[in-house]
This record gives structure tokens, sequence and C-alpha cells, in this order.
């Protein structure tokens, strides 16, 4: 049995009208200076799980790169958003399991697209005569295929039916308040205004830590940054109804800047990986496996001057809060 939460009208279009399901991105949150931190909580991993479960059938039914692109967005969320109330939360460790698997079957399926998409589209648009990305991308198109296919299983599994059953009861049970002691319960009560603030000055000091290290950097350092980026706007974003929407648009967007390049560097790297694996045993992807290792390290190399930029632009900004 799988787990349906579209209304009986919507059930019934979809039935009459043959529309294949489209991905679904989050939603805004609101929440209030009213709320204690265990209401915040709960309203923020409503909304990821909310995400995640709407592009089930867009992973299922349609083996639909975007769909595993926000159903992966969710999960990203939803682990952060675990992160940022683990001092004030107990039990959502063999949860955090769950969630890993899950993840990783999304990230190896999502991986394979941007090889086979974005990235060898890009080599292809400015190389269109030579003919090894061509077969290369068509070996890429094969693998994501398949995990796209070990993707949709494992969300029409059991085992992840159990997982969205048990972390919603989880959520709308407080069940992290079975194992904690009195004193530890009332800190949940607690207002959000101060939490949120003090949660977002812990990410921004670890962003700028880290930040402090992209001149000339390594794949890993970079990666660990893109992070750090991830992270803090993901805070920001769960919070930002609590502040002035002239001070967080600006602060969110440079962050989605640095991590939009981040993450085509992270690309790079990725796609270095995947291709060793598409060449192993297949001569006739080498000719083409050259091209885009040169084509990739050529815009590496002019990218650094670009994110020091970026950079220096972000780390001076205050938080919105």
């Amino acid at each position: 049995m799988q787990i349906d939460n579209i209304s009986k009208v919507d059930g019934s279009r979809a039935l009459n009208v043959a529309q294949p399901p489209a991905a679904v991105k989050a939603t805004r949150l609101k929440l209030s200076t009213r709320m204690t931190i265990e209401q915040a909580f709960q309203a923020i991993a409503t909304n990821c799980l909310v995400q995640i479960q709407a592009n089930e059938a867009g992973v299922v039914q349609e083996r639909d790169a975007e769909s595993v692109h926000q159903m992966r967005v969710g999960l990203r969320r939803l682990r952060c958003a675990l992160k940022l109330f683990r001092n004030r939360l107990q039990g959502a460790e063999e949860m955090q399991q769950e969630l890993d698997w899950l993840s990783m079957q999304l990230g190896t399926a999502r991986d394979w697209d941007v090889l086979a998409g974005s990235t060898l589209s890009a080599v292809a648009e400015a190389a269109p005569d030579e003919a090894g990305i061509a077969e290369l991308k068509l070996a890429a198109l094969v693998r994501a295929r398949d995990a796209h296919e070990a993707a949709g299983a494992a969300v029409s599994s059991p085992r992840y039916t159990r997982l969205i059953l048990h972390f919603t009861c989880w959520v709308q049970g407080c069940g992290w308040r079975d194992a904690m002691a009195r004193r530890d319960q009332k800190r949940l009560t607690a207002p959000l205004t101060r939490f949120a603030h003090t949660m977002l000055e812990q990410q921004q000091r670890r962003l700028l830590k880290r930040g402090g290290k992209l001149q000339g950097a390594s794949a890993q350092t970079r990666h660990r940054v893109r992070i750090a980026a991830k992270k803090i706007r993901y805070a920001t974003e769960f919070f930002q109804s609590l502040y002035s929407p002239k001070r967080v648009r600006p602060y969110v967007a440079a962050l989605a800047t640095l991590q939009d390049e981040l993450g085509w560097l992270n690309d790079a790297a990725v796609a270095d990986r995947l291709v060793k694996q598409l060449q192993d045993g297949q001569i006739d992807l080498d000719a083409g496996a050259g091209f885009l290792r040169g084509y990739l390290a050529a815009r590496v190399k002019n990218a650094d001057q670009k994110i020091s930029k970026l950079w220096k632009k972000f780390a001076p900004m205050k938080l919105p809060c």
C-alpha cells in the first residue's frame, strides 16, 4: 500500500485527463513570532514532507528528472531542519538513517541526469563537431535510465511507505517528547524568534569560516563551502516570514548566486568521477572523455576569479534578522 494525499476531486480529474504529474517545488512557509520552537519545527517538517510526497508520482510513474530533483531538495531541506533543531529534539536517529538511504537513491539518479543533461549538453553546444561527446552522452543516458528505475523502485517500496508513515506520526504526535525529561520539554515551548536568530548566527559563522579559504581552494574545500551556503539558505528560507522581506530577499539572492556557481564546480567534479565509471571497459569513450575533462578543467580554472568576486559581495552582508 502507498500513501496518497490528493483530494477525491483531483484523483477523479487525473483518471479522466491524461496529464503527466508535474514536479513540485517547496511552498512558502509562514511562521509566526507567536509560535514556540516545537510548533515551528512541526510546520517546517510538514512543509518538507509535502514537497517530498508531491513528487512521488513524477519519480515513480514518469521517471522525471525534475521530480527527482525536487524530491531530493525536499529531503535536503528536511535533513537541514533536523540538524537545526537537533539540540531540542530527540529520537530522530533511526529515521535519519532511512532519510540517508532515500537521499542516496535519488542522488545517484540526479548525478547522472546532470551529467547527461546540462553538463554534456553544454559541452556539445560549445564543441558541436566533437563526435566523442555524443557517444559519451548516450552512455550516460543509459546509466541515468537505470538510476531512475532504481529511484522509482525505492519510492514505490514498502520501506519508503514505512518511512513516510513513521516520520509523519513522529512529527504530528511530537514523538521527540517520549524520551525527554520535563525540563527539556519546557525548552520546546520557548519563543521562536530568539532560537531562529541563534541558529542563523551559527550557520553564518560556519559559512564565513569555510568561505575564508575559497581562494584557489580544492574541490573538497569548495564542496564544504557549498554545503554550508546551502544550509544557511534553507535556514533563512525557513525563518524568512519572521523578518522584513526587504532584508531577506537580497541576502537569499546573494546566497543563491554563490551556491549556484559552487554547484556548477561540484557538478564538474562529479562528472569526472562518473565518466571514469563509463570508461571502464569501453575504449570507444576515451576520446569524448578526454575532451570533456579538458573542457571542464579549463572552465574550473577560469571560475576561481568569479567565485572570489561572489564571495567578496556576500561576506560583508548582514543577516536579515
